[in-house]
């Protein structure tokens, strides 16, 4: 038996965890110049590497180039130093008509919800008109009218994550992040 025998077999290398490319993933925007200055946490600089090993698994980046940034992003220090590794990877995933940035998943939800509330309320309608043998008044429109306009608007006119991200409270452990127009001066840091 040679020393090499008892060593595991090379696994393949495992998938990319595919991320979605939004500046709301990071615990502040980096683009902001006031918080260019905050130092990066993990979190911060996980996201920036994953989006740079998802843009090599999709070809967006050649090998030299993927090191060059990984190595960025893993060095980083601020905020601001992220973001130029990853801002040409920021693809805008969302159909056109749809509100920028909405997961595909929370879309497909709120549709299927009004359809199944549609269905529901023609069938009630179907089977009363069915019972009584003659046409009753359509009933069913205003229900579906009604629940139609709430999902018109988280389709057409939802606010981005990025700004969902500045309303959400901070999380646990994070300080609050003031705008900058509401920054106190510098004499009172």
């Amino acid at each position: 038996m040679t020393q090499w025998e008892n060593l595991p077999e090379p696994r393949p290398d495992r998938p990319v965890q595919p991320v979605t490319p939004s500046w709301s993933a990071f615990t502040a925007d980096p683009r902001v110049p006031a918080n260019q200055h905050l130092r990066a946490s993990d979190a911060d600089r996980d996201v920036a590497t994953r989006l740079v090993q998802q843009a090599r698994a999709e070809g967006r980046l050649d090998a030299a180039e993927h090191d060059e940034r990984a190595l960025q992003a893993a060095s980083a220090r601020t905020l601001g130093e992220l973001e130029p590794v990853v801002s040409d990877l920021m693809v805008a995933s969302a159909a056109p008509g749809l509100a920028a940035g909405r997961p595909r998943a929370q879309v497909a939800r709120v549709v299927t919800g009004w359809v199944g509330l549609a269905v529901l309320f023609n069938a009630i309608w179907l089977m009363t008109v069915l019972t009584t043998g003659h046409l009753l008044y359509y009933w069913p429109m205003w229900p579906m009218l009604g629940t139609g306009i709430p999902v018109m608007m988280t389709l057409f006119w939802s606010p981005s994550p990025e700004a969902d991200a500045r309303r959400r409270p901070p999380r646990r452990g994070e300080t609050p992040q003031l705008p900058p127009a509401q920054e106190p001066p510098s004499d009172l840091r």
